[in-house]
């Protein structure tokens, strides 16, 4: 039930909601599971026996799979901030502009949402004060590139540019003279896909300044799922 849940949305069969009400049934065959393999540990472990012990262990192993990946998205959201648009430049973001016919029918619009206003911990804020206080290491990268370098903006370009292949971000579309990237990030389970914005600017002479922009095309609260990436993308830079 769970694959079927999570390989029928990566397919187009039903739509993400769909797909968690799909899921909902396996989660609680799950949890039965996984009472059930936590009852036969104790008593093999009280009556030092090893009888039935292969299926014991895989019993348990695969409910825990299928209750421990489900929990930790929840409680991924509970500890989040309800927003799915992650910029290192919040005050001009990269833009999405290839992408847009692909993200036609999104659900989240291309538009940044910074200064959209969401309540966090029962009080008012804005997207972008939001990422500010829940993620405050994510910020622009800058690249010293030295004075021999003669176009410290094209070597930076083209670094930023390998990086999000090994990020495994598919990329749609790139300029080296606007230092613009754009890509997509599907995710694992159900295959949810995350627009990506890369822009490199020159930083002085002797530097180049790199920007990312992440933002999930459904759900008000991503679980940091596009923090996550944004953090990797940066950590990978340096």
């Amino acid at each position: 039930m769970a694959l079927a849940a999570s390989y029928g949305v990566r397919f187009g069969w039903w739509d993400y909601a769909t797909g968690l009400k799909i899921l909902a049934p396996g989660f609680v065959v799950g949890l039965v599971g996984t009472a059930a393999g936590g009852l036969w540990l104790a008593r093999a472990l009280g009556g030092n026996s090893s009888v039935g012990w292969k299926f014991g262990v895989a019993g348990l192993a695969g409910s825990l799979v299928l209750v421990v990946v489900p929990l930790n998205e929840l409680r991924l959201i509970l500890i989040s901030p309800p927003i799915h648009d992650i910029s290192t430049d919040p005050e001009y973001p990269p833009q999405f502009v290839a992408l847009l016919p692909l993200r036609a029918d999104a659900q989240n619009g291309p538009d940044y949402d910074g200064g959209k206003t969401i309540l966090v911990d029962g009080k008012r804020t804005t997207v972008a004060a939001a990422q500010k206080k829940a993620y405050p290491d994510i910020k622009p990268y800058y690249a010293l590139l030295g004075v021999a370098n003669l176009h410290p903006q094209t070597t930076q370009f083209w670094r930023a540019f390998e990086r999000a292949k090994n990020a495994g971000f598919d990329i749609v579309a790139f300029d080296e003279k606007d230092g613009t990237i754009e890509a997509t990030h599907t995710g694992f389970w159900f295959g949810l896909v995350q627009d990506v914005a890369i822009r490199v600017k020159p930083a002085g002479k002797i530097g180049a300044r790199v920007d990312i922009r992440v933002k999930s095309r459904i759900g008000e609260n991503d679980a940091g799922a596009s923090a996550a990436l944004v953090r990797d993308y940066l950590q990978s830079l340096r």
